[in-house]
């Protein structure tokens, strides 16, 4: 490993950092389940898995980022926002979840888009939960949402995405519900 890194692991915190890596294997699995690439049942093979090895390099990148933005700025914290944008951007660029067997459909190409589009949209409405009671759509909003969904996939699959571009995506994201609630 890189004597940077080295360093980087010293400034983060090794338990911050394996805390970080956890939380992101389960939300991974979470994912895998949720949109039934793998099953829990033993009798069938799964074909996508998480590559652990990939996962750690995205979390060095991604908080080698950080901290040099929190050096850059001299800043203490970095939004949520930006945090996620970044994480998001490493996925993209490393894709840790990997097929391991002859791909079924050819949604699977794209597993590493998909779970970033999990993971921006999960933690936008995360924030927008916690300030409200009701997380319901009506039929229409769902069609507009999935129509969102929809978008947010073929830019993440067709465009070239930075991290500062995921961040004023997520802004515009939740702009979209501030908005939606005004009117």
């Amino acid at each position: 490993m890189k004597s940077d890194y080295v360093e980087l692991l010293k400034e983060v915190g090794e338990n911050e950092f394996l805390s970080r890596f956890s939380e992101l294997q389960k939300q991974i699995d979470e994912f895998l389940i949720a949109s039934q690439y793998i099953t829990l049942s033993a009798e069938e093979e799964n074909n996508v898995e998480c590559n652990d090895r990939i996962l750690y390099h995205v979390l060095l990148d991604y908080y080698a980022d950080i901290q040099r933005l929190k050096e850059f700025h001299e800043i203490k914290h970095t939004k949520t926002d930006k945090n996620i944008a970044y994480l998001a951007y490493w996925i993209l660029k490393r894709k840790p979840i990997q097929i391991n067997n002859l791909m079924q459909e050819d949604r699977d190409i794209f597993i590493n888009e998909r779970f970033v589009c999990y993971i921006i949209t999960y933690e936008c409405l995360q924030q927008k939960k916690k300030k409200s009671v009701s997380m319901k759509l009506d039929e229409e909003s769902a069609k507009k949402y999935d129509k969102y969904i929809d978008l947010l996939l073929y830019f993440l699959k067709y465009r070239e995405c930075s991290a500062q571009m995921l961040e004023l995506l997520i802004e515009t994201f939740k702009m979209g519900i501030v908005f939606g609630e005004a009117l």
